[in-house]
């Protein structure tokens, strides 16, 4: 699998990094048609061929995405997709 990790810092309060983490991750899951869910303050996400977990910390949320063979030759366009959408929606 190829792996994706990025870490962005943020100036939000919790409640407002969670709402904006479920954002991502929702716009996600319309892409790759994955399921998601919280676990304590880490946002998991799966479907086939992309698996990951996004963790809302006090300033910095980190996700890590794991692409499944189909997916690797795209991996580029998805960490700049992945990065677009944290720097649009976290500022």
């Amino acid at each position: 699998m190829s792996q994706i990790h990025i870490r962005k810092k943020h100036s939000l309060d919790h409640a407002r990094a969670r709402k904006t983490a479920e954002k991502l991750a929702e716009s996600l899951a319309s892409e790759y048609n994955a399921k998601f869910h919280w676990k304590d303050d880490d946002l998991e996400f799966k479907s086939t061929g992309v698996n990951g977990k996004l963790h809302v910390g006090k300033h910095e949320v980190d996700i890590k995405v794991s692409l499944g063979l189909m997916l690797r030759p795209l991996k580029a366009k998805i960490e700049s997709s992945i990065r677009s959408r944290l720097d649009e929606i976290l500022g």
